[in-house]
């Protein structure tokens, strides 16, 4: 959580921060900001002190929004000022700017620089930066950075906001249901009303248009794969597949609300009917769902979670991704992973080495056993996204019916 800063900065050996780059796919500063359209923006920190948002005039009204200590950029560090000294050159202006930043913001010993900015451009600014700027050094993290620690608990309020988005989530799976539902059948195939097949495409770009009317994003690529695609985990689907009736579909949905927040949800469906194997596989998916969804709970072992899915499907016949490492049938990833302002963030549900993580209050995961089988044409997930609250109270964020088989009208 965002309270956690100043300890993790101490953990860290860490003095101060700053982070770096438009709002836009950055999402330590939506992070940071809760979310603010902003561009060019820098966040600073010293350790005890306050977040300080530096922003565009412009942007000042946005900016007052985020609740953060500001700086006017604009009035006070003029960019123009800066090219012309340096005669255009913008990376000599950008460095001469950040280093009165480092200077004016007192921002001494260890400094964190974070955020999101083309790769090659990062490297030269920042070599140049610390050339430049005195008592301070310059260090960046690899992997489970400080913000990605921070970022794996949520306060109430920001699991609050991930409900919303599972609500609207939801709304926006049962009106695809409906819309499906509502087409004429004409032999296997599901028509259109002019007799065309309806296809995967089709109910795409629909299911885009119902996460865009009811007011969230879609950052990724929705899936919708039917039968053999839905045997690849992460297939989005052939958009110009026509729905048949009877064979299995992956809806895996992770639209992200307003502030940045995702939800994760997946159902399998088979429309009109299932075949006796794919329903055989969806009670299997479906039990062991139930068994982990039971005993996620504040204080249990993550990885724990994932052995108890192994030792499940190994006890069916099934192989997995400890029996067949790298191979594509069966059960081939994890049982989870965290959700927040990424889709995918800590912590994980792995068996990985070194994983001793217990879920906690503040936690926000997806559970989501799975299993796939390409060549024999079908693939089945069951997914929900649960929330701990900070008294370690459970949430489930994700309300439909889990139901395989969806009779036509």
């Amino acid at each position: 959580m965002k309270q956690d800063l100043d300890r993790l900065m101490a953990e860290r050996n860490l003095d101060a921060l700053l982070v770096l780059g438009n709002s836009g796919g950055n999402p330590v500063m939506n992070y940071l900001t809760n979310g603010a359209h902003l561009e060019r923006a820098l966040v600073v920190k010293r350790r005890g002190g306050p977040l300080t948002l530096i922003h565009g005039g412009m942007e000042r009204d946005t900016a007052a929004a985020t609740g953060l200590h500001l700086v006017d950029r604009d009035a006070r560090y003029n960019m123009m000022a800066y090219l012309h000294a340096h005669e255009g050159n913008r990376l000599a202006a950008q460095v001469d700017y950040l280093s009165d930043i480092v200077r004016d913001e007192a921002l001494r010993g260890r400094l964190g620089v974070y955020g999101m900015m083309d790769a090659g451009e990062a490297l030269a600014m920042l070599n140049l930066l610390q050339d430049r700027v005195d008592g301070a050094e310059i260090v960046g993290e690899y992997g489970d950075s400080l913000f990605a620690l921070a970022r794996e608990t949520k306060d109430d309020a920001e699991i609050a906001l991930m409900a919303q988005a599972g609500r609207i989530t939801a709304q926006v799976v049962g009106d695809t249901q409906e819309f499906v539902r509502g087409h004429a059948v004409r032999g296997d195939r599901i028509v259109k009303t002019d007799g065309e097949p309806l296809t995967i495409g089709d109910v795409k770009a629909f299911i885009r248009s119902r996460i865009y009317a009811l007011g969230m994003e879609e950052d990724h690529g929705t899936i919708f794969a039917q039968g053999r695609d839905a045997g690849v985990p992460h297939n989005s689907g052939t958009p110009d597949m026509p729905m048949r009736l009877g064979q299995a579909i992956v809806f895996d949905i992770f639209p992200r609300i307003g502030g940045g927040y995702f939800h994760d949800m997946t159902r399998t469906w088979s429309f009109g009917y299932a075949t006796d194997e794919v329903q055989a596989t969806w009670d299997q998916v479906k039990e062991i769902f139930d068994i982990t969804m039971t005993a996620a709970q504040a204080g249990f072992p993550c990885r724990d979670l994932q052995a108890m899915t192994l030792d499940y499907f190994e006890a069916k016949g099934h192989p997995t991704a400890r029996t067949h490492p790298g191979g594509h049938d069966g059960y081939v990833h994890s049982l989870g992973h965290g959700v927040g302002l990424d889709v995918h963030e800590g912590p994980n549900l792995s068996i990985a080495a070194g994983n001793r993580t217990l879920l906690q209050p503040g936690h926000v995961v997806s559970i989501e056993p799975g299993l796939y089988y390409p060549e024999r044409g079908y693939g089945v997930r069951v997914e929900d996204t649960i929330a701990f609250l900070n008294d370690g109270t459970r949430l489930n964020l994700t309300d439909f019916p889990y139901d395989l088989v969806v009779p036509m009208k």
